[in-house]
């Protein structure tokens, strides 16, 4: 682990709930290890999350993070904000513009494609916000400083 490692994203169902609930004394988790290992902070879920929702919420996150400069807690809430707040037609168009981009450095544009587009196969109603409901965005939080 990176002591100087400035954040740790784990995007991944219930990352930060406490390994051991019977000992209501100690704070035993994921979290909690990583910060005491010099991790500045930490995102984790708190119960099992969506992939399409969890995608979407990650992808901003980093743009808000790493594009906007934007601190941890304020590019979290923002990209929380951003999934509760958009319409369907909305999510789908951001999302068919970036694959090109994303794509670029790390995988083919078609297989970007192809994995977004499975995840996608219910068709949402343009006009809804299908992902307005706590479950789809507020499972994620930060811990440290």
């Amino acid at each position: 682990l990176d002591p100087g490692a400035r954040l740790a994203v784990l995007s991944a169902c219930e990352t930060g709930i406490p390994a051991d609930l019977n000992l209501p004394d100690e704070v035993s988790s994921l979290p909690t290890g990583l910060l005491q290992a010099g991790v500045s902070g930490v995102v984790a879920s708190l119960w099992s999350v969506n992939d399409l929702s969890t995608m979407m919420l990650m992808a901003m996150f980093y743009e808000f993070w790493r594009k906007e400069h934007m601190p941890p807690t304020a590019a979290l809430r923002r990209a929380q904000q951003w999934l509760r707040d958009t319409t369907n037609a909305e999510k789908e168009a951001r999302f068919k513009t970036a694959i090109p981009a994303l794509s670029s450095s790390r995988m083919a544009a078609d297989t970007a494609r192809e994995a977004v587009w499975k995840l996608w196969e219910k068709k949402y109603p343009p006009d809804e916000r299908s992902f307005a409901h706590p479950f789809h965005w507020a499972a994620f939080g930060y811990t440290g400083i």
